[in-house]
This record gives C-alpha cells, structure tokens and sequence, in this order.
C-alpha cells in the first residue's frame, strides 16, 4: 500500500476555484445534517405531551441519535475507503433525510426512538467523511480554516433546528416539521452526487480495497486515541447542554431570555470556528488550542446555573464559542498527521468521532437521570467537570507530524508559500 508521503500521484494539479466549490457544497451538506441533527429539540415539548414522556425519556432521544452517529463513524471509514468518497457522502444524506422524515411518522416513542438512532447512523456515514473530503482538497496551512469553515456551517445548522425550526414546528406542528427537514436532506444528498469530486491524480480516493495497513494506520493509532479521549467530555456536554439550554432557562429559571441563550449557542460556533481555524494555521499549532478550548468550554458549562437572566446568554456563548473553535482545530489531525494515508483519513476521523460519541451518548443521558434526584445545578456542575477531566487526557498528545511536502496538493502548497 502506497503511503501519502511517497506516493507521486497525490500531489496533483488543482484548481483554487474547484476546491472552494467542494467546500461549499460540502459545508451545505453540514448545514442540513446538522439540522436534522437538532430540529426535534423544539418540539420536545409537543412529543412529551403526546407521548406522555418526561425529561429522562427526551434526553434518551438525544443519547441515541448520536449513539447511532457514533457506532458507525468507523464502518463509514472503511466504506468510503471501498467505494470512495462521493458515494458515501451521498448515502449518508440521504439516510439520514429518509429516517428523519420518518421521524415526523413515528406511532408511538419507540418507533421514534428507533428512527432517531438509524438518521444517526446516516450523519455519521456524511460526518466523518464530510471532514476527509475536505482534507484532501485543503491540506497543508489552510487546513484549519477551511474546516472551521465547515464546522461553521455545522454551528448554522444548529442554530437552524434549535431556533429557526421552533416557528415551523409551531407552524407546521412537529410531525410535518420533521419530514420538511428530512426533505431537503435528500435534496442535498443528490446534489453532492452531481458537485463533489476528489482532487484529480487522486484515483484511490474512488475506491480501493481496504487492507490491514490500513486499520494499523487507523485503530491502532496512538495520536488518534488520545485525542479522542481528550474531547469525550467536551462534545458530549455540548450536545447536552445545546439542546437542554433552552428549556433550561424557561421552565427551571423562568427567564423570558431562554430562547437568546439556545440561539447563542448556536450562532457562537460560527465565528468560532473561523476564527479558532484561522488562528491555529497561522500559528501552526494544534494541542495548546485544543486544550484551552476545552478549558473555556468547560468553565461556561460551569456558569450555567449560576447566571442571571441579564447574561444567561453568555456561558451559552462561551460553550458554542468554544466548543466549535475546538471541533475545527481537533478534525485535522488525521488529515495533518503522516501516518495516515489520504484513503485512510475517513477512517481515522471516524474512530476518533466514534470514541467522542461515547460521551455524546452518555452525557446527555447522564444528565437526565441527576435532574430528578440531585437538581439542574447539580447536573450542570457534572457536565463541566466532565468536560474539563477528559481535558486533562490531551496532554500526553503531541502537535501532528507535517506531512512531506510532495505530498500536498499543488493548491494547497501554493496557499501556504
């Protein structure tokens, strides 16, 4: 097997404006992944009374979705690995838009349960990939920033399904809501078919057959592990915390600012990302970012229950600021680091999203069972120093080995001369 460093045919002649179409119609398929990621969030309350489920059962719907998101990150690797990039991107779109519309068809909370772990199942077959059909098109010194970009659009999404789709679920009504989002996740599925294209001269990244090489080079890899480990807390209590925020604040507090603070969230990642991105290309560093994001994550994880409603908004920010400025920096290591080959960095990006998608899972479910006996505060304060411990694994990581020059597309070299 070729490796990324030695192989003459990955540093191909590129256009700069053709990479910025993919990532454009890349970051696109983020946004509506994203957003039937979250657009159930404001119709809890309607699905809570019409299935006649409290806090625990909603915060299951939250748990399994991203249990389904993150058991298969790591088959989505090895399928992409065997019939490319594009094929995958456009499977996993459409999956999640079909059981997502089905979602708003659901007869009773099982069904519903069942539904919401398969459309995980297809954001995670588009998650991961997403992010290594990008690397491929952007490695080397704009890596960072053109992913920030990317986990921008995921933050817009967000802000979509959590604030955006609560006036057309009150429209609507939650079930209809849900197919009209699952809809034009299908749509976007089809047109990633008819736009994306690997970077030409990169033919493996089409389909080759998946070897032993390359599950050394992904599960058994060390820098991936303990970067994953890292952020377990951090992504698990964002996800808690985005989708809990809201209702937090209007039924416990009673703070006519809830719904800012659900939107913040949200929007925060946006400039977070990009800027977050921007910063460590220029500076060239990945861990010191890493970690000092997570830290701030977890102290506006920590101010939540202690705010007032004149700045509710703000731990809300820090957490979506944070959060998202850390996502867009940790997602390249796989595609930074020259110990994994461009056909294997799905798969390295999916063991490192499976091993996160632990705490997603765990997390908000935890979450749900310390409410009734210990309070919201009690919850809270658990979310945070969860965030901050799993922190702590990251510094025994190290700043990814660049990859060899010939290695980098030609648009990319030019980029950081």
């Amino acid at each position: 097997m070729s490796s990324f460093s030695d192989s003459p045919t990955l540093r191909p002649p590129t256009s700069g404006i053709r990479r910025w179409a993919m990532l454009t119609v890349v970051s696109l398929g983020f946004v509506v992944m994203t957003l039937n990621w979250f657009d159930p969030a404001p119709a809890f309350g309607q699905m809570s009374a019409e299935f006649h489920i409290e806090i625990p059962q909603i915060a299951l719907l939250i748990s399994v979705f991203v249990a389904g998101y993150g058991i298969f990150h790591i088959p989505a690797g090895f399928l992409a690995t065997r019939i490319g990039l594009r094929a995958t991107l456009v499977a996993g779109l459409v999956l999640e838009g079909v059981t997502a519309a089905l979602s708003g068809l659901a007869g009773d909370y099982t069904q519903l349960v069942i539904l919401r772990v398969l459309c995980g199942v297809g954001a995670s077959l588009y998650a991961g990939i997403g992010i290594a059909a990008l690397s491929v098109w952007f490695s080397g010194r704009m890596h960072a920033f053109a992913l920030g970009i990317a986990s921008a659009t995921f933050s817009l999404g967000a802000a979509l399904g959590l604030y955006t789709w609560a006036d057309v679920t009150a429209g609507l009504g939650w079930r209809r809501a849900l197919v009209v989002g699952g809809a034009l996740c299908v749509v976007m599925g089809l047109v990633m078919g008819l736009v994306y294209r690997v970077p030409s001269g990169m033919g493996r990244l089409t389909g080759v057959r998946v070897t032993r090489e390359a599950v050394r080079q992904t599960l058994g890899n060390r820098l991936l592990w303990v970067y994953g480990v890292a952020f377990v807390g951090g992504y698990g209590a964002y996800f808690a915390a985005s989708q809990l925020v809201g209702g937090y604040g209007a039924d416990e507090r009673h703070f006519a600012s809830a719904g800012t603070a659900a939107l913040m969230i949200g929007l925060a990642g946006i400039p977070g990302s990009i800027v977050m991105g921007w910063l460590s290309d220029r500076v060239g560093m990945r861990r010191p970012l890493i970690l000092g994001l997570l830290t701030l994550e977890g102290v506006g994880l920590l101010l939540i229950p202690v705010a007032g409603e004149s700045w509710f908004w703000l731990p809300a920010f820090l957490v979506g600021f944070a959060f998202n400025g850390c996502f867009a920096v940790w997602q390249t290591i796989p595609g930074e680091d020259r110990s994994v080959s461009p056909e294997n960095i799905g798969t390295a990006v999916g063991l490192m999203l499976t091993i996160v998608a632990a705490g997603g899972f765990v997390l908000p479910w935890a979450f749900g069972l310390i409410v009734p006996p210990g309070g919201y505060t009690t919850a809270w304060i658990f979310l945070g120093v969860a965030c901050l411990a799993f922190a702590l694994v990251g510094l025994w990581g190290r700043e990814p080995s660049p990859r060899a020059p010939d290695a980098l597309p030609e648009a990319s070299l030019r980029a950081s001369g």
